[in-house]
């Protein structure tokens, strides 16, 4: 962070900026401070590269911490009215240090640096932005670890594999929890009626910005706090339970978390690194993240794509074996540790936290979940906020706290997502089976022979209506249902209002790994054996899904559609979904596995109305969905059924100049391109985009990207290229790269490394081209900065498949509810999907203020009306050409 940064008041909050805010980030920080003093939720539009990303850290963590200094001086007051009490006054080194704090701040509140803790009470929590500008504690490991902990630092622990007898376990007693927290920091008052002098109700304070030098403190040693007194016994474990009990008393300590969500993994890399700019990267934080990116158990990281099932098993002790890492997740789970011990004071990254684990061999997936407890902002991707099954299995409550959605403008489809629901025909009779076998070894029958039925009952129904399936497309077949039709068939498999209540409390009680029983009048705990994590996640997925069918008297029924589909797909000999009877066999002359073509049933609950995962988020403090293509704005009120009272689309920060914008609608040997699927087809629209491509790879130096609508034109264009020859003339003027389906994160990370080392060496070639696609990984939220992206050329316009079932299903719901709930029709909402994939892709070029570029748009269709498809502030540097060669 730069010594110099700027202040705003802003209703009643100042905020330190690291530098001269731009008009449109004022203008965000203004609606964000007023959406969370209020308690109204924001829609906010900001262009790509206006620094959105930093006006949302700032406002909504100096509005955090304007709580905190509040909750100071209300406890101030309360002390000095309270009457003195007959109790001896503590003469301990805590309240020593903390006296001493206070005299020194009274003196020159401007000047100190302090790195008070508050709990959500009345107390200080480590490293709060209030009281976390930079300053370190000389205090060693060995101090602030209970001697459990330095324990196990000191022991050599070689064996990944330790037998654990106890199964899960709380990691840490009562007795540890409170030795941890008797090394909390005094409390440092900090003099904040400055900010509430400055309240303006709401409205921007602009004269009261001016330059603020950061001041540190030298580093004080410690001693450690007594443990005479109760100022040891502060509990962080009991933090979430306090919360709960202040939200519902309404205590005004109560201070709200703030959950922040984006897309990708990449984009929260992005949005630390931004943090780590301003005077709150210190502030207590975590990362959620899957164990594809934390797990380092050496077999579980490297065992591809069933990592939950094998970590599960493994803190099961179902071979005889546990994690280590799994145990040493006490030595990486304090803020307080992290900041002073090893050294991750400042907004750290997920890889950060993975080599500490490494190397204090502490499993970072579970310190993460951990750190959370005492974090004031939680990053994650936003399906971890959406996903009722993830939100449970992360113990995310959201109650009364603040979600911000960076990147949001696809937040309708993964909120439809997030409670959808698909199951195979095989995956349901693999579950019952696991439930015969409880059943039959009388392992809680009478618990797991309901849920039993529902399988059989779901499996029985599923073979009946495969013969109603009507016949869609090649090798597909399918049969619809809406939620009110399924109600019934439900109720005849004895699957109603009423008894799926029961049916909840079965799969919770199964789901038990202990249980109590009796022993010559004493309760003991002993273990029983639980299904498989696969058979967990059938049961869980069905059991969430029904609980929105049913949930308020079926109120949500009509938004799903149940959807009974039949495909077939080519399966190893060995996986366990084939079936004998409808396989046709192969051997393929390049693979000796042998492999079968097997027909596939797969069972789809999908809900059309996103407002359905938006309703779990009703008794959320404040909503704020950003992004740089939102508009029209309007749909995300109604989709959503969110009422977002205050909504902003800002301007964007550079001048005309720097952008060029134009469409194209024919190529340089004047032949129309239009690409829709007729056209795409034929050898003179595949040739003719060719050229179109090679001539201006010839005449724009550095990076260019290319976005197509779908993998299967990029596909279809690439082979055509290598038979014309076309591609090898694009190799001799660029570096080429495409952008690859799937695969790993790895691999793709690779070629962004070719595709930016291609650019900075200058050779023969003039930097890099990469061919990518709307909506994959390239086209959301990386920066190509700079000469990363000099041009950026679509071909198209990305309209979703329009033959795909769920994209027919939703514009006929929307069309059928158009007038009663305000949805958009059908083909308007089927029109934006690809307006803002593709302002999306066109966003990766033009990234910061001094950034410029040129923006293609290649079909014939933009002639017609092009301000339909490109966002408010392209349209002034808008050029029409009638070809390339213009």
């Amino acid at each position: 962070m730069s010594s110099d940064v700027s202040e705003y008041t802003i209703g009643g909050v100042k905020i330190r900026f690291p530098c001269k805010a731009y008009p449109s980030q004022l203008a965000m920080m203004n609606a964000i401070v007023k959406g969370l003093n209020n308690r109204q939720h924001c829609l906010l539009e900001s262009p790509t590269g206006s620094g959105k990303s930093l006006a949302l850290l700032c406002s909504a963590l100096s509005w955090q911490q304007s709580l905190y200094e509040k909750l100071v001086l209300t406890s101030s007051c309360e002390k000095k009215e309270r009457k003195p009490e007959s109790s001896p006054p503590c003469h301990c080194a805590c309240h020593s240090r903390s006296k001493s704090n206070e005299a020194a701040t009274s003196v020159d509140p401007a000047a100190s640096c302090s790195s008070s803790n508050y709990e959500t009470g009345s107390s200080v929590k480590p490293g709060s932005p209030l009281t976390n500008t930079g300053c370190k504690e000389n205090e060693t490991l060995a101090s602030k670890l209970s001697a459990k902990k330095r324990l196990s630092v000191c022991n050599s622990e070689n064996d990944d594999f330790q037998v654990d007898r106890k199964r899960i376990r709380p990691l840490e007693t009562e007795q540890q929890v409170r030795k941890r927290h008797c090394f909390a920091k005094g409390v440092q008052m900090v003099d904040a009626l400055e900010v509430y002098q400055q309240r303006k109700n709401g409205e921007l304070v602009v004269h009261s910005e001016r330059s603020v030098k950061t001041t540190t403190s030298a580093p004080r040693t410690s001693s450690g706090p007594c443990t005479e007194c109760s100022c040891s016994s502060g509990k962080e474990t009991d933090k979430d339970t306090s919360d709960a009990k202040k939200k519902e008393n309404g205590d005004q300590s109560f201070i709200p978390k703030i959950y922040f969500g984006t897309r990708t993994h990449k984009q929260i890399s992005q949005i630390t690194r931004e943090l780590k700019r301003t005077a709150y990267s210190s502030v207590p934080m975590t990362i959620l993240s899957s164990r594809d990116y934390t797990c380092i158990h050496p077999v579980v990281s490297n065992s591809g794509s069933n990592r939950n099932e094998m970590c599960v098993e493994l803190l099961e002790g179902k071979h005889g074996k546990s994690c280590l890492y799994y145990h040493g997740v006490h030595k990486v789970s304090e803020h307080h540790g992290l900041q002073s011990a090893h050294n991750m004071s400042q907004a750290w990254d997920i890889e950060d936290l993975v080599r500490l684990g490494k190397k204090l061999r502490a499993c970072p997936y579970f310190a993460a979940r951990e750190l959370m407890v005492g974090a004031d902002i939680v990053f994650c991707p936003y399906n971890y906020l959406l996903d009722p099954q993830i939100r449970e299995s992360m113990d995310i409550n959201l109650k009364g706290h603040v979600v911000i959605l960076d990147e949001a403008h696809n937040i309708e489809d993964s909120a439809r997502e997030s409670v959808s629901y698909g199951v195979t025909e095989n995956q349901l009779k693999a579950a019952q089976e696991e439930l015969d076998f409880m059943v039959n070894n009388n392992i809680r029958q009478m618990d797991h022979g309901p849920l039993r039925a529902v399988c059989c009952s779901l499996t029985n129904w599923l073979r009946e209506s495969s013969s109603q399936l009507v016949e869609r497309g090649y090798e597909t077949s399918c049969k619809v249902w809406s939620g009110k039709e399924m109600l019934p068939i439900l109720y005849q498999m004895g699957i109603t209002g009423i008894t799926f209540p029961i049916l909840q409390k079965h799969l919770a009680t199964v789901l038990e790994k202990e249980e109590k029983i009796s022993v010559l009048g004493r309760e003991e705990l002993i273990e029983i054996p639980v299904v498989s994590p696969a058979t967990q996640i059938v049961l869980k997925g069905l059991f969430m899904v029904l609980l929105f069918l049913f949930k308020d008297n079926s109120r949500y029924a009509d938004d799903y559609r149940v959807a009974l589909q039949q495909t077939y797909a080519w399966m190893n000999e060995s996986q366990p979904d084939v079936s004998e009877t409808s396989a046709l066999v192969t051997r393929p002359r390049h693979k000796r596995s042998l492999r079968q073509k097997t027909m596939v049933h797969v069972l789809n609950f999908w809900c059309l109305n996103p407002a359905v995962a938006f309703s779990d988020l009703s008794d959320v403090r404040t909503i704020v969905l950003t992004s740089g293509t939102l508009s029209p704005m309007d749909s995300f009120s109604s989709e959503l059924g969110v009422k977002f009272s205050i909504q902003l689309e800002a301007n964007h920060i550079i001048r005309n100049s720097q952008v060029w914008v134009g469409t194209v609608g024919a190529g340089p040997n004047q032949r129309k391109l239009c690409a829709t699927f007729q056209h795409t087809e034929t050898f003179e629209f595949q040739d003719e985009v060719g050229a179109l491509l090679l001539s201006v790879c010839q005449t724009v130096g550095q990076g260019i990207l290319c976005f197509l609508p779908s993998y299967k034109l990029l596909d279809k264009l690439k082979d055509r290229w290598m038979h014309t020859g076309l591609w090898r003339n694009l190799e001799l003027v660029k570096t080429v790269i495409v952008e690859p389906q799937g695969g790993a994160k790895s691999d793709f990370d690779e070629l962004l490394k070719i595709y930016y080392d291609a650019i900075k060496c200058k050779g023969e070639r003039d930097g890099a081209l990469l061919i990518a696609v709307c909506r994959g990984k390239v086209s959301e939220g990386l920066d190509f900065c700079d000469e990363n992206a000099r041009a950026v050329i679509t071909i198209g316009i990305p309209f979703p498949n329009v033959k795909d079932l769920q994209v027919e299903l939703k514009r006929k719901y929307n069309d059928q509810h158009k007038n009663t709930r305000g949805l958009l029709p059908g083909s308007q909402w089927y029109e934006i999907q690809a307006y803002r994939a593709l302002n999306q892709a066109l966003g990766r070029c033009i990234r910061h203020r001094n950034d410029w570029g040129a923006l293609i748009l290649v079909d014939d269709r933009f002639r017609n009306n092009p301000n339909k498809y490109i966002t408010g502030e392209l349209r002034k540097s808008f050029w029409e050409i009638p070809n390339i060669n213009k």
